[in-house]
């Protein structure tokens, strides 16, 4: 018997080998919105940890957290971990001691004396730093309610909320960001902070002293603030075109491609509620 010699087939073309990315349209509501939490806990006896950093994502609901529009940035101060606080908060950024000042006696690292006996309930100080999200899905108070669900998700109802609202350091910031080195002029500032200050009130934030708002979680403040904001957003639709990133002939996760706002439109149902009809 002869043998036959089959070469074996030409490799593919880079082109060939890489499928090209999937791109679907979905339509997307505030249902369909997934909060992620992380957070981090340092065993060493020695560390402070009595300010503990919580970063929270906005996903969309890909059967699980999918493509991520924004980031919240949040401090949980706990009192009795820290000789003082306003020391801690400084250890960790300019904009944090600030905001503590605001709160706490730099001497003795307590709670204000007035702020301290307006509280309803007792409890750790939540600080909301920085709040970051897509400028396609900004200008329906989107960012401001689900920063309000994270609050209330880890104040448990107690203790103060804070944050300082301040201008955008650049297009992609969002509320409220780190304050510029330069600062602007005092009228533009003042007006930015005022706009913001607005915003932020929708969740019942009040100005407290030196730029500084706060919220008291023990009141029904926040609770009906975010009932109202669900109902004001509730019929709020975006299609969003979600795009399969490819690398190296790997599909990774799927990424925003495009946004288009459509209040009217009805959100779908789901597969298994349409019945066999």
């Amino acid at each position: 018997m002869t043998d036959l010699h089959i070469p074996p087939p030409a490799p593919a073309s880079s082109a060939e080998q890489q499928p090209g990315p999937c791109t679907w349209v979905q339509t997307v509501g505030i249902d369909d919105i997934i909060l992620t939490y992380s957070s981090e806990h340092w065993i060493d006896p020695w560390h402070d940890d009595s300010v503990q950093r919580w970063d929270i994502g906005m996903h969309f609901n890909e059967e699980g957290p999918g493509p991520c529009f924004g980031t919240i940035e949040l401090y949980v101060v706990d009192h009795w971990r820290s000789p003082n606080i306003v020391e801690s908060l400084d250890a960790i950024s300019a904009d944090l001691c600030e905001i503590g000042t605001a709160l706490y006696d730099p001497e003795l690292g307590d709670l204000r004396n007035d702020l301290d006996e307006d509280l309803a309930l007792p409890g750790k100080t939540t600080i909301v730093d920085r709040v970051r999200m897509d400028r396609r899905f900004r200008g329906q108070g989107l960012g401001v309610y689900l920063t309000g669900l994270a609050l209330d998700y880890l104040s448990h109802g107690a203790g103060v909320i804070a944050l300082f609202p301040s201008p955008l350091e650049d297009q992609d910031a969002p509320l409220p960001p780190p304050r510029p080195r330069e600062r602007p002029d005092k009228a533009a500032l003042a007006a930015a902070r005022a706009r913001l200050g607005r915003a932020w009130s929708r969740l019942g934030f009040e100005h407290y002293r030196d730029g500084t708002w706060i919220l008291d979680p023990g009141m029904r403040t926040l609770h009906d603030a975010l009932h109202q904001e669900q109902q004001r957003l509730q019929d709020h639709r975006w299609n969003v075109t979600f795009t399969d990133a490819v690398t190296s002939g790997a599909v990774m996760s799927a990424g925003i491609d495009k946004v288009t706002m459509v209040k009217s439109a009805p959100h779908p149902l789901p597969a298994d509620s349409t019945g066999d009809s």
